[in-house]
């Protein structure tokens, strides 16, 4: 498929109505984006995109998973949505109250917020995220007792 289709795809499911100025914003970035990829980044990330398939769940079972997700419009359906929290239904789901399409972008504090508080659980562990030679040994230790302090609540 020629190019120039293939963004018209893409651009179908950006949002038409009348949306706030950071939504407004990410839109016209993404856009900016979409005009510098070649016909084969687009069929390629379009053929990822449209795939069926999915992490099967039974394979990360004891994997912390959170899903962020926004009340707004977006191109992902409700009932993409649904399906996905029953495949995952340990999830932790952060919601955003708008963010359409791109609230990585547009809502960007919040998002990172999540993100934060998602891998906060994995502080002080070799998966972190934060070299602990970055780390106060008083903040570690303030990790340790507040883990230390769940374990013992979960009892």
């Amino acid at each position: 498929m020629p190019a120039f289709l293939l963004k018209k795809i893409i651009l179908g499911n950006f949002s038409k109505g009348p949306v706030d100025s950071k939504m407004a914003d990410a839109i016209d970035f993404m856009v900016d984006r979409l005009e510098s990829l070649g016909q084969n980044e687009l069929a390629s990330r379009l053929t990822l995109n449209c795939q069926n398939s999915y992490v099967e769940p039974h394979k990360i079972k004891d994997v912390a998973v959170t899903i962020i997700d926004v009340f707004d419009q977006s191109a992902l359906s409700l009932e993409a949505k649904e399906e996905m929290y029953k495949l995952y239904p340990n999830a932790r789901r952060a919601h955003l109250k708008t963010g359409g399409n791109f609230p990585y972008l547009c809502r960007s504090a919040e998002v990172n917020l999540y993100i934060q508080i998602h891998l906060r659980q994995f502080h002080g562990t070799r998966y972190s995220a934060i070299d602990p030679s970055m780390v106060s040994a008083e903040e570690l230790e303030v990790q340790g007792l507040s883990r230390n302090q769940d374990s013992e609540d979960s009892q």
